[in-house]
Order: C-alpha cells, then structure tokens, then sequence
C-alpha cells in the first residue's frame, strides 16, 4: 500500500471539527496524528504537543484524552474515508517560550538514559496509545513517526535511540520526518540514524522519509534524497526510490503553499511513489476552493501512480 497521508493536527483546538468535515470520501490511507510529546526527562507522562496539561497516556496507560482528541479521527478515517494505517508522530518544532518542555527526544533520551522503572513507563505509555489506535476495527497497522527538531548535532544518534527503544518495545514501523536539507559532500545524519538502525537491528523497520518539502524544508528535492540513500551504504533500504515521500503543503505558515492541481505534476517531477499532505487544520479554508482532503487526497493518488 503505497504512502497516501495527511497530517492531521491542531486537534484539540479546531482542527477536530475541520478534520471531520474534510475525512469523508477522501482516499487517505495514512493518517498521522500530530503530535506526542514528552515533557521532562523525569516523567514518563506523553501529552498532545505543546499542550501540556492534554496528557495521552500516564503510568502504563491511555487517558480519556485519546478517545476525545485521536480516535475519534481514525474511527472517522476507517467508517468514512479509506483509512488503513495510523501514524503517531514523535516530536515536533520546539517552543522557544518552552523550550525544555517541548524537546521531546531530548527528554525522551535523558529516560532512556535513565532506564529502569521510568524507561520502562515510558515505553508502555507509547504502547498503550498504538494500542488505543490499533483497537478500532479496520486500522490494520500503527507505526511512529519521527520528527525531531532539536540539536542538529545529536540528531542521528538520538533518532536512532528513541527509534530502536520503541521497535523493540512494540515491533512496528517507523517512518523519519527530515526537514534539514542536504549538504554538499556530506551524508545527511538521518542517513546516518538509519545506518545505525540497521547495523543494531540487522532488519531496517524504518519503512519511509515524509520529507518535508516546505518552510524549512522548502529547498528539499526529494530526488536528490532519493541518490543519497542509494548512495550510502548499510541503510537496509532495499529501493530508495520508493522510499522517499514528500510531504507537500497546504497551510499559508508553511509555505509554499502547492494547490490541488499542482500536486500531481509535482510528484510525478519527482518520480514520488508516496506522499503526505501537511496539515488538515487548514483545510478548508483559507485556500481558495475545492481545498477539500478529498481533492487533495486524490491529487497525490494521481501523482504517486
């Protein structure tokens, strides 16, 4: 099943209601829920984003928050749209007002440093929201998806730490979310975190790149990542081509903006067999209609074809 995603994010606020509108008939088969978030490196706790009093999941278990802000947007997905796979996204920009409350891997990496009790609650805290998630019927698989956005320095080796410590808890897939672009000469760390993945694991359970192809992405080619990954060596990535999968924009913050028609023609340029849209809260408006997931939705089944 190739990569056909939308982000679906701001769902604590209006991006719930906007969500909703837009999953009915849209042939979106991947649903990324934006985003998790952990707060402190002494806290087990998962909350939604920079929301820090929406905690998800504590002490091994999911809250009623993930039946008011997640499932009900897979449940919608499956019953009235063509959802088969969820995504929950790890991470995210960080605040800069909160910057130590919103450095998720950072956080998550000082827990596993830690290890005993705390690690272990950790782990089953993200195992009892891809539980939650994996429980409605018609969902057939959930991965994690990696979105670091902190230390370029610690990127690779911390991507790669938190990615094997939640395969091996759950044994599911993982897909990196790359923003930073490609240097002349110099391999890309996320390269690198799937280099050390797969060295660890000897099996590559990183599946996809959503490469970013917008604001600090915007100067991304995914054809470019494409010979990079084939270029490298012990990735575990056995088709580079079908392994890349931009991430275009409809929101006016993220610019720039690809509409409707322009997606197909776009990621055929690329030769893209997978791609994700970036992000429902602005769905419908302010763009110009049809905007609808729906149009969109179909636009990159087009393109990836």
């Amino acid at each position: 099943m190739p990569m056909n995603g939308a982000y679906f994010n701001g769902l604590d606020a209006n991006g719930q209601n906007t969500a909703l509108m837009n999953i009915p008939g849209s042939v979106t088969g991947d649903y990324i829920l934006f985003s998790l978030n952990v707060a402190s490196g002494t806290s087990a706790d998962i909350n939604y984003g920079w929301n820090l009093g929406c905690v998800l999941a504590s002490n091994g278990q999911a809250t009623p928050e993930v039946g008011n802000i997640l499932t009900p947007i897979v449940r919608a997905g499956v019953g009235k749209g063509a959802c088969q796979r969820a995504w929950l996204t790890i991470g995210a920009a960080v605040d800069y007002k909160n910057p130590q409350a919103t450095s998720t891997f950072t956080n998550i990496q000082t827990i596993l440093n830690t290890g005993g009790p705390l690690q272990a609650t950790l782990l089953v805290n993200f195992a009892a929201l891809a539980q939650a998630i994996g429980a409605i019927a018609g969902v057939k698989s959930v991965g994690f998806d990696m979105d670091y956005e902190e230390s370029y320095t610690a990127l690779a080796s911390v991507v790669a730490n938190v990615s094997l410590a939640v395969y091996n808890k759950l044994q599911c897939p993982i897909t990196f979310c790359p923003f930073q672009e490609l240097e002349n000469g110099q391999q890309s760390p996320w390269i690198t975190a799937l280099q050390q993945v797969y060295a660890t694991l000897k099996t590559q359970p990183v599946v996809g790149f959503n490469l970013q192809t917008y604001a600090g992405g915007s100067n991304n080619n995914p054809t470019q990542w494409t010979a990079a990954i084939k270029n490298a060596k012990n990735t575990g990535v056995a088709d580079p081509a079908a392994f890349v999968w931009p991430i275009i924009s409809c929101d006016p913050d993220a610019a720039p903006v690809t509409y409707p028609e322009q997606v197909a023609g776009k990621l055929q340029g690329w030769s893209s067999k997978g791609a994700s849209l970036w992000a429902t809260q602005s769905l419908p408006p302010p763009l110009p209609p049809p905007t609808q997931l729906s149009v969109y939705s179909a636009a990159i089944a087009k393109g990836i074809a």
